[in-house]
């Protein structure tokens, strides 16, 4: 996804030199643009719409594409201006890689881990693309039943956007400008699914870490059926403290990247997806379609972002049941016992990533926000009953 965008492997710092960024990032810059017009277009569009005084329903059926495509472009602005801290952050996991799989326990538990996270971001990738694909089919599909059936040559378009030309007012206009709207819908759902399938990759190899680290306080202090290592029980713990600490300040990385870009997703999901099941009450035919397929990313969405988060959540958590079960009644040394509690009680505080010091990034979370969802969407149909 993050070649079809235009956008250099996650490891690759920005190169130096106006010209060698502008060659490194000359595809990203070309879809950047295209999705930076549609906002544009989308919301010139619906400030006609108010000024014509149009219907409720017109602009509420504007208002989803315009959040959908307004997020997307934020989150293309944050994978610009954090390339350099991704690919540090990635070189730093790659080191951590190498440095922490080393036993047949530590493989079990990446498979473990990674397997099903990779095959849980490509099916939510393809999926989220097939529906925006089907997103632009439908009016197609909706014309050709219209001509087969009435006779009737209709014109539809998936979602309106301001043109400097009328692209109803002949065929040669309608059909130079429908391919454009599989394109926009490809690069809106592109750059969708590429900044949350990295955010919930690197989350999963956090969780790995933390999994591994979980191990390894298990055997700080080995059992008397436990093969000795050379290293001394004092030597283990250190490590796993530094470990430990590393894993925490990954926490500042990923709020420092994410933490924007998922506050406005959240918030704007929140009143989108309110606004689409208010639409799926209204609609007909395949606009009923689209609005299910609309709302139906977004839930998956939201729900990956947060089950990732919950993850993190509870991996962290579970380094003070791991270090309180290491035998460390068995060591002396006072100042060992004194490092397994700082351990404890660190970890009983578990690693949240929030969404800009607002939303946590958990499961409850995301049912908070179906319940905001919810909340508009009665507001919303009270206000269109009472019109």
């Amino acid at each position: 996804m993050w070649r079809m965008m235009g956008i250099p492997p996650c490891e690759e710092f920005y190169r130096t030199g106006a010209m060698a960024i502008l060659s490194q990032n000359a595809v990203f810059l070309v879809w950047f643009v295209i999705l930076l017009y549609t906002t544009l277009g989308e919301i010139i569009y619906l400030w006609q719409l108010f000024q014509q005084e149009s219907s409720f329903l017109e602009v509420t059926f504007q208002a989803p594409c315009v959040g959908y495509c307004s997020i997307g472009l934020l989150k293309m602005v944050v994978l610009a201006a954090r390339r350099n801290a991704i690919a540090e952050h990635v070189e730093l996991f790659r080191r951590k890689w190498n440095k922490a799989i080393v036993t047949d326990e530590h493989r079990r538990l990446c498979e473990e881990t990674m397997i099903p996270a990779i095959r849980i971001i490509t099916v939510a990738a393809i999926v989220n693309i097939v529906m925006g694909n089907s997103f632009s089919l439908l009016p197609l599909a909706e014309m050709t039943y219209q001509y087969y059936h009435t006779g009737d040559s209709q014109r539809l378009l998936p979602f309106n956007i301001w043109w400097p030309f009328d692209p109803y007012a002949g065929t040669k206009y309608f059909y130079l400008v429908y391919p454009m709207y599989f394109i926009i819908t490809f690069s809106a759902v592109l750059i969708q699914m590429a900044f949350d399938c990295l955010f919930c990759i690197l989350a999963a190899h956090l969780c790995l870490h933390f999994r591994i680290l979980k191990h390894n306080l298990s055997q700080v202090v080995p059992g008397k059926t436990t093969k000795p290592e050379s290293s001394s029980n004092r030597q283990r713990l250190h490590d796993a403290i530094e470990t430990h600490q590393d894993l925490l300040s990954c926490s500042d990385f990923m709020q420092h990247v994410f933490s924007v870009a998922l506050f406005v997703n959240f918030f704007g999901s929140s009143i989108i997806i309110c606004i689409q099941a208010f639409m799926i009450t209204t609609a007909k035919g395949y606009t009923l379609v689209k609005f299910l397929l609309f709302m139906l990313s977004f839930l998956m969405e939201l729900l990956m972002l947060c089950a990732y988060g919950e993850d993190i959540v509870q991996s962290s958590g579970a380094l003070a049941d791991a270090t309180y079960h290491c035998l460390w009644y068995d060591e002396q040394d006072k100042s060992f016992r004194t490092s397994v509690l700082q351990i404890i009680h660190r970890s009983q505080q578990p690693m949240v990533l929030v969404a800009w010091k607002f939303w946590p990034i958990r499961i409850p979370t995301f049912s908070s926000l179906l319940q905001a969802s919810w909340s508009y969407f009665t507001l919303l149909q009270t206000v269109y009953t009472e019109e």
